[in-house]
């Protein structure tokens, strides 16, 4: 972009702010007024023409993957239209596996109305015309309404949080609200139930067999095999939810308590991108952990590890909802507010409950739901 349009795009932005959010709103929705569908959201009428999908994805890691169960009930359901994504770089890699797929990855850090990286996507968007659309950020901006504006789709789903400022952009607008007894999963699942799609176990994420091989080599490195048990401490978010001392303590009450085989996970590199040299040396050196630690994984290669996976020991992070995809079974240690938001006791999801900072009760009761998920008890167990 030259020295003029970012002139130009920082005097419109600066403008904008002075006007206020009421009125800039308005500005941008003249400005869009022909390419704004006026066409009303007919449910379920409207449905049967929706051959042009356009998603808009959330940059929020965790709340990316807490969508996933939505998004795979979207795809199941209309898995015979064209699709396209246009989403922030760090939540590209759960679509870009996906079969014919558009997939228009931006800087959320520069995306912001009149940038170059918000020009680039509208520039793109304004020869394109969709059927229906899908805003699944929920802290959205007047730049994401904006594409929703781009995409001339009839109907326009997505969440109003609130701020009242979605409206004419969404024509189909639904408010996430806290309910007791239901989780983040069922609540972001009402854009799936808008459109028609019911949750469909069979549609899941895919790991390509090259991303599945790797993974194989890293476990084989490591001398990790599934026999007995592959399991899976967390033992980052572990320690940024419970404590090192307390991280430390598990760890070593859980060798030799428990048959199987475990590994520390070091992360994905997103969530290790700040101290990426650190995490990696840590994984590397650290000579005093009775498990292997593994190295940071990108988001493909964590969820193939997880298919590769038995049972997960962690907090409240994106792990549990990665693991809750692949179907592997989970001993989260969770607040009564996180069990209630991110999780439900299940046959493969046995809670422990914590208050406040945990103590030997909750070492114990990790012990004992690890071994009752397993069904195996190694002989040499403490009564």
């Amino acid at each position: 972009m030259d020295n003029k349009t970012k002139k130009t795009g920082r005097l419109r932005r600066f403008a904008l702010r002075a006007l206020g959010a009421t009125i800039s709103k308005m500005v941008i929705y003249r400005l869009l007024r022909k390419k704004i569908s006026k066409e009303p959201a007919l449910l379920p009428g409207g449905l049967s023409r929706c051959s042009e999908i356009l998603f808009i994805l959330p940059a929020n890691q965790t709340e990316m993957i807490y969508q996933l169960e939505n998004l795979f009930s979207i795809l199941g359901k209309y898995r015979e239209s064209n699709l396209t994504f246009v989403c922030p770089a760090s939540s590209s890699p759960f679509v870009s596996g996906l079969k014919d797929v558009k997939v228009l990855k931006f800087d959320p850090v520069e995306f912001q109305l009149f940038s170059a990286e918000f020009n680039r996507v509208t520039d793109w968007l304004s020869a394109k015309t969709f059927d229906l659309c899908v805003l699944l950020e929920k802290d959205h901006t007047l730049a994401h309404l904006y594409l929703v504006g781009m995409s001339r789709a009839h109907l326009r789903v997505g969440w109003d949080v609130g701020s009242g400022n979605s409206f004419p952009f969404l024509n189909i607008r639904l408010f996430s609200i806290p309910r007791d007894g239901v989780t983040l999963w069922e609540r972001n699942l009402e854009v799936a139930k808008i459109l028609d799609a019911a949750a469909d176990p069979k549609v899941r994420w895919g790991v390509p067999k090259s991303t599945a091989e790797e993974v194989a080599q890293i476990l084989r490195d490591h001398k990790l095999k599934k026999d007995p048990a592959l399991i899976c401490i967390d033992a980052a978010n572990l320690e940024a939810e419970c404590g090192k001392a307390w991280c430390a303590e598990l760890i070593k009450n859980l060798k030799g308590a428990v048959s199987g085989q475990f590994y520390i996970f070091g992360g994905t590199l997103t969530e290790a991108a700040a101290a990426a040299m650190d995490v990696t040396t840590a994984a590397e050196t650290d000579t005093n952990s009775p498990f292997p630690v593994l190295p940071p994984t990108t988001i493909p290669k964590t969820a193939a590890l997880m298919a590769c996976t038995d049972l997960v020991i962690t907090g409240a992070g994106p792990l549990l909802g990665l693991a809750q995809i692949s179907t592997c079974k989970i001993v989260p240690v969770v607040t009564q507010e996180q069990a209630s938001l991110y999780c439900k006791p299940s046959d493969r999801i046995a809670q422990v409950i914590r208050h406040g900072e945990p103590g030997s009760a909750e070492v114990s009761a990790v012990l004992k739901n690890t071994k009752a998920l397993l069904g195996k008890v190694s002989k040499t167990a403490p009564a």
